[in-house]
């Protein structure tokens, strides 16, 4: 669309349910009747976007590839601006203001992009200029914006007490797992542990602590191959410092279309292997002593080593959520790699994201008017979903004019 002619004036910040979008179109007459321009209206889509793709070998060793697709409409609606009518042309440069008034329940923006399956929950505005006639096609401009549900009151407590510093109880992962130097051997013993606050679920864009405590066992042998004796560490050796561990959010994505279902499982946050993590400095605690624990009379034990670290994470992602084609799950993955194939040892807990925004207060509006009000952030954090600028592209918006 010529920007001489017709231009949005929409803050693109991250939106939330149940709010009022408001905004305003900057029309110059001139420009546009010039332009063949006979009408100016504003469009609000959102959708649900799903595909699944199969591939098959068929008995001749020929491929075959099948794309099953389905998708929802979530939000739709429709603001005629401006017309042009007979009574002869206008000048000058109009501000024609819109609003359109989201619903609390749709679900959140989202985009995954796996192999063989892809799914996108995605909102847009979009402004069509009418210009009738063969040979002519509609001016048109398209504004992706992204959307979270908006918070329930649990959920603006819980994000209340971690952001004045969680003093409450405490949960704790707990994973023990045996590995061995080679094929052969005696086994070892490696036990961790992930402490975070006690909550059902955890606000999104929100910084809250975590602990790791990682203890190591060594096969048995004799007292005197103590750690500070051999020259060099005994197997296995706890992490000396954050970046030694693993520590991401995955998320686990279940696909729908056309009768099929498809599941696929993405990293979308590393928290650790960085020296720090998101929200704070990494802290190291000072290690515990290397401990002996005798086993026999015969002089033969193990060596007990344990450390503890602690850091804060910031999940800035969309919140859990289900829909009729396209759902998802997160799990934080702790993995502390020691050695040796095989010998890395993870576990993973399941973590609850919700939202943590409440609806931001709506100012007057009058459509009549050219006066335009400015949008009001909502409290708190800034909310950010680390979304892909594939999203931001709306390859996937049908910005059909008829629709």
């Amino acid at each position: 669309m010529s920007p001489q002619a017709v231009s949005l004036h929409f803050q693109n910040r991250i939106r939330i349910a149940g709010e009022v979008l408001q905004g305003h179109i900057e029309l110059n007459v001139p420009l546009a009747l010039q332009d063949g321009i006979e009408h100016v209206r504003v469009k609000l889509r959102g959708s649900i976007y799903v595909e699944i793709t199969e591939r098959t070998q068929t008995n001749n060793h020929q491929r075959t590839t099948t794309t099953h697709r389905r998708r929802i409409e979530v939000l739709r609606a429709d603001t005629s601006l401006w017309t042009r009518t007979g009574t002869g042309p206008p000048t000058g440069v109009l501000k024609l203001p819109f609003q359109f008034h989201l619903p609390v329940d749709i679900p959140p923006s989202f985009h995954c992009s796996a192999v063989s399956q892809k799914g996108i929950i995605s909102y847009a505005i979009e402004v069509v200029a009418d210009r009738p006639g063969i040979f002519k096609t509609n001016r048109r401009i398209a504004s992706v914006f992204s959307l979270v549900p908006p918070a329930a009151p649990q959920d603006l407590l819980f994000q209340q007490l971690l952001l004045q510093g969680w003093s409450g109880d405490c949960k704790a992962v707990v994973h023990e797992d045996k590995i061995r130097r080679g094929i052969l051997g005696d086994y070892s013993i490696v036990k961790t542990k992930l402490v975070m606050p006690a909550l059902a679920t955890f606000p999104m864009s929100t910084v809250f602590p975590f602990r790791v405590h990682v203890t190591t066992e060594t096969k048995a042998m004799k007292y005197t191959d103590s750690p500070e004796e051999r020259g060099k560490p005994l197997f296995p050796v706890p992490p000396v410092n954050f970046s030694q561990l693993k520590l991401t959010l995955v998320r686990r994505v279940h696909f729908r279309a056309s009768n099929r279902s498809a599941q696929a499982t993405e990293t979308v946050l590393l928290i650790g292997e960085t020296g720090e993590s998101p929200g704070s400095s990494t802290l190291l605690l000072q290690p515990e002593a290397p401990e002996w624990i005798p086993s026999d009379d015969k002089g033969k034990g193990i060596w007990r080593r344990t450390v503890h670290m602690q850091s804060s994470m910031c999940l800035s992602v969309p919140p859990t959520f289900n829909t009729e084609i396209l759902s998802w799950d997160y799990a934080l993955r702790l993995c502390v790699p020691f050695p040796g194939l095989g010998n890395d040892v993870q576990s993973d807990s399941a973590i609850w994201i919700v939202p943590g925004f409440a609806c931001p207060p709506t100012r007057p509006f009058s459509l009549g008017s050219e006066s335009t009000y400015p949008d009001i952030p909502p409290p708190g954090p800034a909310p950010n979903l680390g979304l892909p600028p594939s999203y931001w592209a709306g390859e996937h918006h049908e910005w059909d004019d008829n629709k």
